[in-house]
């Protein structure tokens, strides 16, 4: 029963350990160790000046056919503390082509979340135009770049093979040694 379950217990470990690995090796070990995948990909003052715009992507990195998360941020162009009470709109295009465009909406807390589902890779622009702030009425807009990747899913690394390799051979060495025997 004991060389059973060191078996078992190495190949669950091993089959545990390789999807780390691998998402690891394409570069995406922070979604890890953190729950929150996004980040601030732009920051950039409006065309007027009157206040800052973030943008956030989650993911960080956008691909065809999923889900993404536009997260917007209105700050003080000095202070970068968030602005509240703001009205805005935003429009996706690609090639100068509309893809996608808002109503305008209202933000309470000076921050907004847009949902979009990119279905071509590539260059896509994405304006936001702040149309009021504390109940004015203002005509700002800032200009942003997002590249989007296709949703294709990568080749299994070599060297993961090479560690699942070198894993049934070490349960091939250990279970020669302790006389496993799989037959009744």
């Amino acid at each position: 029963m004991k060389p059973f379950l060191v078996l078992t217990v190495t190949l669950l470990s091993i089959g545990t350990i390789l999807p780390s690995y691998a998402q690891c090796y394409y570069g995406d070990c922070e979604s890890l160790s953190s729950q929150n995948n996004a980040q601030q990909t732009q920051l950039k003052l409006t065309d007027k000046g009157s206040l800052m715009v973030g943008l956030y992507t989650d993911p960080q990195h956008p691909a065809i056919l999923n889900q993404t998360s536009l997260e917007l941020s209105f700050e003080e162009k000095d202070s970068r503390t968030t602005i509240p009470n703001i009205d805005y709109k935003v429009s996706i295009t690609k090639n100068n082509d509309l893809m996608y465009e808002t109503s305008v909406l209202h933000s309470q807390q000076g921050t907004a979340t847009v949902q979009y589902k990119f279905k071509e890779s590539g260059q896509y622009q994405v304006t936001v135009y702040v149309k009021g702030m504390d109940s004015k009425q203002i005509q700002e807009s800032a200009l942003f770049s997002i590249v989007v990747g296709s949703s294709s899913v990568p080749e299994f690394p070599t060297s993961a093979a090479i560690v699942l390799l070198f894993a049934l051979i070490s349960i091939v060495m250990v279970s020669s040694r302790i006389k496993l025997r799989l037959s009744s």
